[in-house]
């Protein structure tokens, strides 16, 4: 496994522990490999999955968030082999392996809501470097179901959110003397799509603009946290956000 993933992994992992909370659950981790010496790669996933005991009476929501993660988790897995079908493997490219790995941590967890985010890490064989990004799973283990910001803030949210996000990032990127980009512009502006990878924690709401949403490669992925405070007056009180943490 590449050692700056591993790297990366273990702080977010780290970080994760501090921000969860309890429940009346536990986690175990799952892994999906694959590898193939024809078409020369490898792949590895791990996974979060509810340790589901008998007698739970959440069993059927807790095996609702299983089987969705599980799934999603798998598309991965045949995403990539079906790339890796239609890469063509020459004398440039031979003596490399091409590799894929996908590794998480639980931001948030309770009886209401699961927060994770993915990192995941893909080197194609002969490619000039390798790809990172990450991609996050909201579950709301009352209803079954994915989350989206749109489900927890009210209508016209986008605006306030790349408001503070552009702000913030603008103060990263001067701290590093990088010059603002019309990425900047483009990937945190006020549109749905730009806020998919999230994650409500105690304190307030992180988003992270994966590498080139928001800068070069070189940059790497960006994030920034805003404190419920700071968006008291978009977040729907009866939303999972406004119930859990109690923001009225």
């Amino acid at each position: 496994m590449n050692k700056l993933f591993i790297s990366i992994l273990l702080f977010f992992s780290y970080c994760a522990i501090l921000l969860s909370q309890s429940n009346d659950y536990s986690f175990i981790h799952k892994q999906i490999k694959v590898s193939s010496k024809e078409k020369k790669y490898q792949i590895n996933i791990s996974y979060p999955q509810i340790s589901v005991f008998q007698g739970n009476p959440r069993i059927t929501s807790f095996y609702g968030f299983n089987t969705f993660v599980e799934n999603q988790m798998k598309a991965e897995r045949d995403s990539f082999i079906v790339w890796m079908n239609d890469w063509e493997i020459n004398e440039h490219t031979k003596e490399f392996t091409s590799e894929y790995e996908l590794g998480d941590s639980v931001y948030y967890a309770d009886n209401k809501l699961i927060s994770i985010q993915f990192y995941g890490y893909s080197y194609f064989a002969g490619a000039a470097h390798p790809n990172n990004w990450s991609f996050s799973i909201n579950y709301d283990l009352e209803n079954s179901k994915e989350i989206f910001l749109k489900d927890l803030l009210t209508a016209g949210w986008e605006n306030k959110i790349s408001e503070i996000c552009i702000a913030e990032i603008n103060k990263q990127k001067s701290e590093k003397d990088i010059e603002p980009s019309e990425w900047l512009k483009d990937g945190a502006g006020p549109k749905e799509d730009n806020f998919k990878v999230f994650n409500p924690i105690k304190e307030g709401l992180l988003i992270t603009f994966p590498t080139y949403q928001v800068g070069a490669y070189v940059e790497g992925p960006s994030e920034v946290f805003i404190k419920y405070s700071e968006i008291k007056e978009i977040i729907k009180p009866k939303g999972l956000i406004g119930d859990i943490f109690k923001i009225k």
